[in-house]
C-alpha cells in the first residue's frame, strides 16, 4: 500500500504555504473544477457532482407575448349580411335557385318595377306580381338560412379558438342585459350582433374586463392575485403588501404582495391575456411562454452561496442567519455548519448543499403559488366561468409538469454522475484495501488533507478541549457570475453598520477627476504616507505602500532598510505605479472590458491590483469585471471585490468593503 513519503509532504506543504498558491484559489473559476482539486473524489461522485441543478435553458427575465390572430374573426361577423343585397341578387338572377325563372320575365320585370307600384303591377300583370313576390320570399329564406348557417359555424369555430369562447361568453352576458331592457326580440338580436364583445365580461371582483377601453383578462396573474388575497381574508382586488403582524402564513412570508407572487408564476409558466372583442378595440388576445424554474433556481443559488459563505466564516452563526439560509425542507443547523466547516471537502459540499437549498426554496415557492391558483379558482366570478375553470386546470397541470421537470433533471444528473465514476473510485478503494500491507489501513484522502491542514496526531490531541486553539482558515465559495443575477445577490452591511469581517467603516466620499485621478486618491486614503522604510508583508516599503522610490530625474530606486522618502518623491512614485498597474489591468482583462467599466470601477480595480500585485490571483474578479462590462451593471464587480474581504484572514476586509461601496456610489 502506498504512503505519502517525506518529499511528497514537503512539496504539498510548500505549495499550500506559497503566497501565490494560497491567494490563487481553485474556486476562482466560474464553476468548481473537480479535476483540479485534492478533495475526495468518492464524495464528489456520491453526491452527484458539484451542481445540484441543470443550467437554465434561458436567462431572459421574461419572454415576449405572441398575439393570436384568428380569434378576431371568430364570429365571422354574420351581422354584416345584408338582406337587401340578398333579395336584389335573387331578383337579378345573380344567385342560384331563382335564376332560370327570372330569365323568362327579365325584361318585363325590370320595366314594370321601374314604372308601377306593387298594386298596379298586381292588377295589370298578376303573373309578374307572383314572380316578384316569390323572388322576395326566396331571397328572405336564403338570407335567413345562410345567416343561421353562419352563426352555427361561428359557434363551432369559437370552441376551437382561444378568445372565441370568451367572446361568446361575453356576448351571452351582454345579451342578458339587452333583453332586460329591449322587448323587441329582433332589435335585441341586432344590438347583440353590433356589440362584438366590446362591453367585455364580468371578471374578478365584478369588474368588466376584456372589452373596449378595458383591461385585458390576464388569466394567471388575476387569479393568482385573487387567490393570494383570499388565503389572507382580504378583498380579491387588494394590491397592497402584506407584512408585519398581518402576515401569519408561509405565502405572505415568501411573497409580501400579490404582485410578487403573480410575477414569479407568470415568469415561470407564462400568461394568457384575453380580449373579448371580435374586432379591433384594443390589445389583442395573446399568449406568453414561461422560462421554467431553472432561472429562478440559479438566482436563488447565488443568494444562498453568498449567505452560506458568510455563515461558514462566522465564529457563531446567529439563529436569524441560519433561519434565513434554511428552507422549510432543508433546515440548516449550527451543527451542520460546524461539520461542514471542518470537512476537507467543504467547498464542493457547500456548493452542492447550496444548490439543493436553492432548489428546495424555489420548489416551495412554486407549491405556494399553486395553492394560490387553487384558492383563486374559488373566487365567485371565476368559479362561475367554465372557460376560466378549464384554462386554470391546464395551468395547474403546467405547474405540476414544471415541478416534475426539475425532479427529472436532478434524478438524471445524479444517476449519470454516480454510476460509472463512483464504481471506478470504489474499485480503487477496494483494491487498495486488499493489497499490500494488510496491517495498515488503506490510503484515506480525507485523512491526508486533514493531516496537511491541521497537522498529524501528537501530544496535543490529549489536551483538554479548553486549552486547544486551532487556527481556522477562511472559506471562499465559488459564486456564479451571471449578467442578470446581480440584483438577486444578498445585500452586505455598509455604512456605519458592522459587517461580518469588516467591523465598522465609513464609505469614501466621491473623488473628482478621471479614473486615474480617482485611483490615486483611493490609494492615498488606503495606503497612507510614511516617510521612513518599514517592513510590510514581503518587503520594506515607504511612501504610499511602495517598495520603490521615483526620483525627479525618473530614476527608480529599490527601498532598503533605513531609507526615507520625501512627499514629492512618494507622489511621483505613486503616479508612476498607478499608471503601470492600469496598463497591467488592461492586459489581464482586455482593453475592451476595461473600456466597458465605469470610472469608479476602473479606479477601484487599480486600487485592488495595487494591493494584490495581479488580478490573476483572483479569477473571480476578472470574470465579474467582464460580466459588468458586458451588462453595464457594476454590481457583479462590486460584489466580487467585497467577497475578497475574507482573504488573508480578513486583514483588508474594511478596504474591500469600501472599494465595493465606491463602485456602487454608496
Amino acid at each position: 500500500m502506498k504512503r505519502l513519503n517525506k518529499v511528497s509532504v514537503a512539496v504539498l506543504f510548500a505549495l499550500s504555504t506559497s503566497p501565490i498558491y494560497a491567494e490563487s484559489s481553485l474556486l476562482d473559476n466560474i464553476q468548481f473544477n473537480k479535476s483540479d482539486s485534492v478533495l475526495s473524489d468518492q464524495i464528489y461522485y456520491q453526491i452527484g457532482g458539484g451542481s445540484g441543478y441543470m443550467t437554465p435553458p434561458t436567462r431572459a427575465k421574461s419572454l415576449k407575448a405572441i398575439e393570436f390572430g384568428i380569434g378576431w374573426k371568430a364570429n365571422l361577423m354574420c351581422g354584416n349580411f345584408d338582406i337587401k343585397t340578398t333579395v336584389k341578387n335573387q331578383l337579378n338572377g345573380i344567385t342560384e335557385g331563382f335564376k332560370d325563372l327570372m330569365s323568362n320575365v327579365m325584361e318585363s320585370a325590370k320595366g314594370a318595377v321601374a314604372s308601377l307600384p306593387a298594386m298596379v303591377i298586381q292588377r295589370a300583370n298578376p303573373q309578374l306580381y307572383d314572380i316578384l313576390t316569390n323572388g322576395v320570399y326566396q331571397g328572405r329564406l336564403d338570407f335567413n338560412r345562410l345567416k343561421t348557417s353562419c352563426e352555427a359555424m361561428s359557434k363551432q369555430l369559437a370552441d376551437y379558438t382561444l378568445n372565441g369562447r370568451w367572446a361568446k361568453s361575453a356576448d351571452l352576458e351582454n345579451y342578458k342585459d339587452i333583453v332586460a331592457n329591449e322587448p323587441d326580440a329582433q332589435k335585441a338580436q341586432k344590438k347583440s350582433e353590433d356589440n362584438k364583445g366590446k362591453n367585455g365580461k364580468e371578471w374578478i371582483g365584478g369588474q368588466k374586463r376584456g372589452g373596449e377601453n378595458q383591461k385585458q383578462i390576464k388569466l394567471i396573474e388575476d387569479v393568482s392575485k385573487a387567490g393570494y388575497n383570499l388565503l389572507h381574508n382580504r378583498n380579491a382586488l387588494d394590491e397592497s403588501p402584506l407584512t408585519g403582524q398581518s402576515c401569519t402564513g408561509a405565502t405572505c412570508q415568501t411573497f409580501d404582495s400579490p404582485q410578487k407572487l403573480s410575477d414569479f408564476l407568470t415568469r415561470t409558466i407564462g400568461e394568457q391575456s384575453i380580449s373579448t372583442c371580435t374586432e379591433d378595440c384594443g390589445p389583442k388576445t395573446s399568449s406568453k411562454a414561461g422560462v421554467g424554474l431553472a432561472p429562478a433556481i440559479e438566482e436563488e443559488n447565488v443568494r444562498t452561496v453568498e449567505k452560506l459563505e458568510q455563515v461558514l466564516n462566522m465564529d457563531t452563526p446567529s439563529k436569524e442567519m441560519l433561519a434565513e439560509l434554511s428552507s422549510n425542507t432543508i433546515p440548516v443547523t449550527r451543527g451542520l455548519i460546524e461539520a461542514l466547516r471542518e470537512d476537507p471537502d467543504v467547498e464542493v459540499l457547500s456548493q452542492r448543499l447550496s444548490a439543493e437549498i436553492a432548489t428546495a426554496k424555489v420548489m416551495e415557492k412554486m407549491l405556494l403559488a399553486r395553492r394560490a391558483i387553487l384558492a383563486g379558482m374559488r373566487e365567485p366570478y371565476v368559479a362561475a366561468d367554465q372557460n376560466a375553470q378549464e384554462a386554470l386546470e391546464k395551468t395547474l397541470n403546467k405547474i405540476d409538469l414544471e415541478i416534475s421537470q426539475v425532479k427529472l433533471e436532478m434524478d438524471m444528473q445524479k444517476m449519470i454522475t454516480s454510476n460509472t465514476a463512483s464504481i471506478v473510485i470504489q474499485n480503487k478503494l477496494n483494491r487498495e484495501a486488499n493489497v499490500g500491507n494488510h496491517g495498515e489501513g488503506y490510503d484515506n484522502v480525507d485523512k491526508r488533507v486533514n493531516d496537511l491542514a491541521y497537522g498529524t496526531p501528537n501530544a496535543e490531541d490529549h489536551m483538554e478541549a479548553g486549552d486547544i486553539a486551532l487556527p481556522r482558515r477562511n472559506i471562499a465559495l465559488d459564486i456564479p457570475i451571471v449578467n442578470n443575477v446581480a440584483p438577486y445577490r444578498p445585500p452586505y452591511n455598509t455604512g456605519n453598520k458592522a459587517g461580518i469581517y469588516s467591523g465598522s467603516y465609513n464609505p469614501i466620499a466621491p473623488i473628482n477627476g478621471s479614473s486615474l485621478d480617482q485611483a490615486t486618491g483611493l490609494l492615498r486614503k488606503f495606503e497612507g504616507f510614511i516617510s521612513k522604510a518599514d517592513w510590510d508583508v514581503n518587503a520594506h516599503r515607504v511612501g504610499y505602500g511602495s517598495d520603490t522610490i521615483t526620483k525627479a530625474d525618473g530614476t527608480v530606486i529599490k527601498v532598503k532598510p533605513g531609507m526615507t522618502v520625501t512627499k514629492e518623491d512618494a507622489e511621483r512614485d505613486l503616479a508612476r505605479r498607478t499608471q503601470l498597474y492600469t496598463n497591467q489591468i488592461k492586459r489581464e482583462i482586455s482593453e475592451q472590458t476595461w473600456n466597458g467599466l465605469s470610472d469608479r470601477a476602473q479606479a477601484v480595480l487599480t486600487s485592488y491590483i495595487y494591493n494584490y500585485g495581479t488580478l490573476n490571483k483572483t479569477k473571480s474578479v476578472i470574470s465579474a469585471a467582464q460580466a459588468s462590462a458586458q451588462s453595464g451593471d457594476m454590481t457583479a464587480l462590486a460584489n466580487a471585490i467585497r467577497r475578497r474581504q475574507v482573504d488573508n484572514k480578513g486583514v483588508n476586509a474594511r478596504r474591500r468593503n469600501q472599494e465595493a461601496d465606491y463602485i456602487l456610489g454608496k
